[in-house]
């Protein structure tokens, strides 16, 4: 149930997500994070990939395994300690995930070290302004990002700062998103 939620209030900002990532043919791509799948399934849609989805959770892989069955290789880890071969995918999606980013970026080195070079980058957050306004959100669990922290956690973390493009939008009437779009 929870799932089905998250991909509703999720259309919109996994969409834009997918537009910026372009999946082409033949592509090797990672949902880090993967939750239901449904990121990796409209990616599956849009070009025949071979994908990837990281989740520690195993309700949400059940639920990816469910949606996808073996178009995709799920992984039930975290990104940082997940087996993944460097330079091995050619795009990454990181979607409603950075929150839990720690201050040593190892999630994000993780993703970097895991792409070619080249490859792209997409995350999606929701703006600080927005997440400072949600009770859960005090219990103090999420990293929270503006546009400029966002860009500055993406060059601390490996990517050049000519190669990232952030920029946020609303999302729903009172909900806005930042997304973010990176080469390696």
């Amino acid at each position: 149930m929870l799932g089905k939620v998250m991909d509703l209030a999720n259309r919109k900002p996994v969409r834009r997500a997918i537009d910026l990532l372009e999946p082409q043919d033949g592509q090797n791509i990672l949902d880090a994070g993967c939750g239901t799948g449904e990121a990796l399934a409209q990616v599956l849609r849009r070009a025949s990939c071979t994908v990837t989805g990281v989740d520690l959770s195993s309700t949400m892989l059940a639920a990816t395994r469910s949606r996808l069955g073996s178009q995709a290789i799920l992984m039930n880890t975290t990104i940082e300690q997940a087996s993944l071969a460097p330079a091995s995918f050619d795009a990454a999606l990181a979607l409603n995930v950075l929150y839990f980013c720690g201050a040593d970026g190892a999630m994000l080195k993780a993703i970097h070290r895991a792409l070619r070079p080249g490859g792209r980058f997409v995350a999606y957050v929701t703006h600080r302004d927005t997440m400072e306004r949600w009770p859960f959100v005090s219990a103090g669990l999420h990293r929270l990002y503006t546009e400029n922290e966002l860009r500055m956690v993406l060059e601390k973390n490996g990517f050049a700062p000519e190669g990232i493009a952030v920029h946020s939008a609303p999302v729903t009437r009172g909900v806005r998103g930042i997304w973010a779009l990176a080469i390696r």
